[in-house]
């Protein structure tokens, strides 16, 4: 929400943190992604691409076991969310 304020604004961030009465420290926090994050996002991205590469016939049940085959470590929770 910040960026897309300092987008349209043109205002720093430190002027939008102040008036939004929020640490500038918490939003840079918050801007930085998490390596949980960051593995779900790539968990995330190949298990589409396993779906799409079967023309979308494969379910989660599947898609968890081509990622098996493939030695990616994940749950069915993963391949159904």
């Amino acid at each position: 929400m910040i960026t897309a304020i300092q987008a349209e604004t043109g205002e720093s961030i430190r002027k939008i943190c102040q008036v939004l009465q929020v640490p500038r420290s918490s939003f840079y926090h918050s801007a930085q992604r998490t390596p949980t994050q960051i593995r779900e996002q790539e968990l995330g991205d190949l298990i589409e691409e396993i779906f799409y590469l079967h023309k979308r016939r494969y379910g989660y049940r599947r898609i968890k076991r081509e990622l098996d085959e493939r030695g990616i470590a994940s749950s069915e929770d993963h391949a159904r969310r």
